[in-house]
């Protein structure tokens, strides 16, 4: 299979000098089940690395690293081997097989902790142990934008923005922008996984563990196989997080989770499904945590075993237009590559439109509620209403048929060599090999229609983006990769071409030079690293002076503005590089940077450009 390599570390002294060490924590070299009161179970040992597990325990003397910040050693215990493991002293991460001097991150820059009465802050440090002020570079960017999303923007652990009581930016008073949280933490899981292979950070690999349990929550929280939540609160505890549930919004659900009063936003579309995907692939990569990875397998295997269920007589309520009128019908129908959510059911059914209100006949705007979709081709369900259905041409969607093959390849990927997921694999296998040639053929359809329209819905070609990153990363079929290459990735690039759109470039130059030129990587390279730092916030933009306006596009300029000077957005790469006046202006509201880092740890991961802060790291003072 193709995989990212891990990048090149170098291991140097970072002061601290040697801190105590958790006592350690027995495991025979047998992986036992873990049920869910073991979810935050700290130091328990994964004994799947680096030996084969047996029930006789491990070789007498071995010494291995579960992750950078615990290293293991093989030693005899009342008449058998087992593993001890004890936590890294500070200054020190496990490499190769023991704990020896790094220089690596092992906190978040800003964030503060209460040990022993005293507080202590996260700063920056050289590899000699002198503190360091954050410079401008890339690396230490990424840095402060990560320590801003850790104390400001993370809303019950999910990608938010947040509105401040005023620009100081003490404290922040609302959130706001959760209805895309799902799909910014994904992004925003995939960078902390892009960090956590490229630099061994500690930070990143428990980061990475901690995002993994958030996603799988949106998943648990609606009780339904394969459905997940765009975000979900308490209501019992942060003021700012029980604000965010309107009692009123038919898309609020409360419930109960994990003993508390909660709710859920559901109606969750397809990218927020598209952007978790990308960043679970990339963190199961990632972790070396067994645990986690069952989190990981639990919620790919259960939605790609949804989507391949063939479902008979599904109740609908079918709204067409018919002969001058519309029209409301009760059915049953069968369908495939649907999860089917109850709490959003029709009178218990799904409810089908045919077109929209204004456009009858853009069948294109057709829509299904009640399930999330992932339908390459719509009329395989609207083709089965009576009269009108058989009427309808082909509806091919080469973004879902993207998602679709994208989450059966994710699900082979963590199956793979995991004895207990055996059967379920095979079902998958199958029904992936007898429907990616169909699906292929309506990825090779993929157009963006809006470049002629001012670049509306820019977003779309993002949504893309997400699947293509993970089908290429991890299919390990020749000439199907040799496919997406030429006939899907191909057909996206002459439209974002020169936009200095720092992910869609490096996820198309990983695949080799024809595709981004020399010239235009570097200028996306320099271009990055103008990206503006933290706080990221709403405030007045005017490039009139130093643009000149698209005579066809209102508040567009007639060429890419630089990506330091655009309008401040959510998250940079959804949106077109053209807008010349920011309209939407408050600078007391702030956008995360998972954006940011998205693009920079996947262009260091990539060796695009070489780390610009080398041997320094973060540490606790």
């Amino acid at each position: 299979m193709l995989r990212f390599s891990l990048g090149s570390l170098l291991l140097v002294a970072c002061g601290g000098g040697g801190g105590m060490s958790s006592p350690p924590v027995v495991d025979a070299g047998v992986d036992e089940t873990r049920d869910g009161s073991a979810r935050r179970d700290g130091a328990i040992v994964d004994a799947d690395v680096p030996d084969v597990r047996t029930s006789t325990g491990c070789t007498a003397g071995a010494r291995s690293c579960r992750d950078p910040g615990h290293q293991r050693v093989c030693e005899s215990v009342e008449a058998t081997t087992a593993w001890i493991e004890t936590v890294c002293p500070e200054g020190e991460a496990c490499l190769d097989d023991r704990c020896v001097p790094a220089c690596l991150d092992v906190c978040a820059l800003g964030e503060t902790r209460e040990v022993d009465g005293t507080t202590q802050t996260c700063a920056l440090f050289d590899a000699e142990g002198s503190r360091l002020s954050a410079g401008t570079g890339g690396h230490d960017l990424a840095r402060r934008h990560l320590g801003w999303i850790r104390r400001h923007l993370l809303a019950n652990g999910y990608v938010a923005n947040a509105l401040f009581a005023d620009t100081s930016y003490a404290s922040a008073t609302a959130y706001t922008g959760t209805v895309d949280a799902a799909e910014w933490t994904g992004a925003y899981l995939a960078a902390e996984s892009l960090r956590a292979m490229t630099t061994r950070s500690p930070d990143a690999h428990r980061n990475v563990e901690a995002i993994v349990e958030r996603v799988h929550e949106l998943f648990a929280v609606t009780g339904t196989p394969g459905s997940m939540a765009r975000i979900w609160a308490p209501l019992d505890g942060d003021a700012r997080l029980a604000a965010l549930y309107d009692p009123a919004d038919t898309s609020h659900f409360a419930t109960t989770f994990e003993g508390r009063p909660a709710f859920f936003h559901g109606w969750t579309s397809r990218d927020m499904y598209a952007g978790v995907a990308m960043g679970l692939g990339l963190a199961y990569d990632a972790t070396t945590s067994e645990r986690h990875r069952e989190l990981i397998r639990e919620v790919v295997v259960t939605l790609a075993l949804e989507l391949a269920r063939a479902r008979t007589d599904v109740p609908v309520r079918v709204r067409h237009h018919l002969t001058g009128s519309w029209q409301q019908t009760d059915l049953t129908f069968d369908m495939q590559h649907v999860v089917l959510v109850p709490q959003e059911l029709t009178e218990g059914r799904v409810f089908i439109q045919i077109g929209s209100d204004a456009e009858p006949d853009d069948y294109g705007a057709s829509e299904l509620r009640g399930v999330r979709e992932f339908l390459p081709n719509m009329t395989t369900v609207l083709g089965q209403v009576p009269l009108v259905g058989r009427l309808l041409p082909p509806i091919p969607r080469p973004g879902s048929a993207l998602m679709l093959a994208s989450f059966f390849e994710l699900a082979l990927h963590v199956t793979e060599g995991v004895p207990a997921r055996a059967a379920e694999r095979a079902t998958l296998a199958a029904h992936y090999e007898a429907n990616r040639a169909s699906w292929l053929a309506v990825m090779k359809q993929y157009e963006y229609h809006h470049d002629t329209e001012c670049w509306t819905a820019y977003f779309g070609m993002t949504i893309a983006h997400h699947p293509l990153f993970t089908l290429l990363r991890l299919t390990d079929d020749a000439s199907f990769r040799d496919e997406l290459r030429t006939n899907v990735l191909s057909r996206m690039r002459p439209y974002v071409n020169g936009h200095s759109n720092a992910y869609f470039d490096f996820v198309a130059a990983a695949q080799g030079p024809g595709f981004v030129s020399a010239e235009v990587l570097a200028e996306t390279v320099t271009q990055l690293h103008g990206f503006v730092p933290p706080p990221k916030a709403a405030t007045p933009v005017d490039n009139r002076a130093a643009y000149s306006a698209n005579p066809e596009c209102a508040n567009q300029a007639s060429r890419p503005i630089d990506v330091g000077a655009r309008v401040r957005r959510d998250f940079a790469w959804q949106h077109h590089p053209f807008q010349l006046v920011a309209t939407d202006v408050d600078p007391r509201h702030v956008y995360p940077g998972a954006d940011y880092l998205l693009a920079y740890w996947l262009g260091r991961h990539l060796d695009t450009f070489e780390d610009d802060a080398p041997d320094t790291c973060t540490r606790w003072d």
